[in-house]
């Protein structure tokens, strides 16, 4: 007794088993499995998200591959695909600049300055001559003679002014011009005496790296841009390019289309809504069915892949129409504790999946249907 029940619970399980997903029944015909048809749906939305800007469809429209079924709000990735564009743009013109290499006109301005500062520093270190030597002299003299004349007026203008004999302006007037003519000496003076010890050595170093730094910048202008400089700017060519790739990516995910033929099964949004990354609405291929059903291992063995079947819906009557097997599982959906006779192997079912078409219409996903396989195994 006790080992009549398992046997007992395992009938009853193959039994719920088959009520659930489809029966099959043999006649002198061979055997027939009942299914529900089943359609291909397809998910579709945006990998980015954003607020809804318009909803150019309804559930239950038919829709071809490529129409478009909703758009977003694209103002901000828009203006990422403009920063991304001029990005490029620099990008690629600072490329160019380094590939062509200086203009005529800049070799020559950098010759003209690298000439310049050459005679700037062989000046200082020759001194100089004797024609300015003799200018900065007599300069200096005059100098000095405007001066003590400037010293002499002042005098007379103290020594009237103590007698009252003279107004106080007049004497500052001698004072301020005492004062310029003094500057005006020292200046000439310190002129000379540059003139005639020469330039410190402090200054004719000067004179020399402004020279080198000249003739470094005629030497790069005239060689061109430095290899490591050309991939530097190849580089930041390639990322902005990559970068105005994946803004255009963004932008076109503003638009959902339909990735196939199909009617839309479900879509629930309005302007103005906002929509996480992710599907948004279902699309289902109503030419696209397939009805499940599910046979017991002893038939398994008859049945192969692309093997053609007949079925038949309540709704048609004896109407026959076509299916191809498409797939047969390799797993059963339920196996006995222990396969050791033909009564327990025969409990195990397996499902198989056969193609189908709407027939004009006629099939639609949800309906049942009988798939009637003959007794050898193949289908009518």
């Amino acid at each position: 007794m006790k080992r009549a029940i398992p046997a007992l619970m395992y009938s009853i399980m193959v039994v719920s088993l088959l009520l659930l997903t489809g029966c099959h029944v043999r006649d002198r015909n061979g055997l027939k499995v009942t299914g529900q048809i089943e359609a291909t749906t397809v998910d579709v939305g945006s990998r980015v998200g954003g607020r809804v800007a318009e909803v150019l469809v309804a559930e239950g429209d038919s829709v071809l591959s490529g129409d478009v079924l909703i758009r977003l709000e694209d103002d901000e990735v828009q203006a990422a695909v403009d920063v991304a564009r001029a990005q490029l743009a620099q990008a690629t013109a600072t490329l160019a600049k380094l590939e062509a290499g200086a203009r005529p006109e800049q070799i020559r301005q950098a010759e003209a300055a690298a000439k310049q500062a050459e005679e700037q520093y062989r000046a200082a270190q020759r001194g100089s001559r004797s024609q300015e030597v003799l200018a900065s002299a007599a300069a200096a003299d005059a100098a000095k003679a405007a001066r003590d004349e400037a010293r002499t007026e002042f005098t007379r203008a103290e020594r009237l002014l103590a007698s009252n004999a003279v107004a106080q302006q007049a004497y500052d007037r001698a004072k301020h011009a005492l004062d310029a003519a003094q500057a005006q000496f020292d200046a000439a003076q310190q002129k000379l005496d540059l003139v005639t010890e020469g330039l410190r050595s402090e200054e004719i170093a000067m004179a020399k790296a402004g020279y080198d730094r000249a003739a470094a910048m005629l030497d790069e202008i005239r060689n061109g841009a430095r290899i490591e400089d050309l991939d530097a700017a190849r580089a930041a060519r390639d990322a902005a390019a990559a970068n105005l790739a994946r803004a255009e990516v963004a932008a076109r995910e503003m638009v959902v289309t339909a990735p196939r033929d199909g009617v839309v099964e479900s879509l629930d949004l309005h302007p103005g809504d906002l929509v996480k990354p992710g599907a948004c609405a279902t699309l289902v291929d109503p030419e696209d069915l397939k009805l499940v059903v599910y046979v017991s291992s002893t038939v398994l063995g008859r049945l192969q892949i692309g093997e053609k079947v007949g079925l038949t819906t309540d709704s048609h009557g004896a109407e026959t129409f076509d299916g191809v097997i498409t797939w047969i599982g390799s797993k059963g959906e339920f196996t006995p504790r222990n396969l050791q006779t033909t009564e327990e192997r025969a409990q195990q079912v397996f499902g198989i999946k056969i193609a189908t078409d709407s027939a004009g219409g006629r099939l639609r996903a949800g309906m049942a249907a009988t798939a009637h396989l003959t007794a050898e195994g193949h289908g009518r």
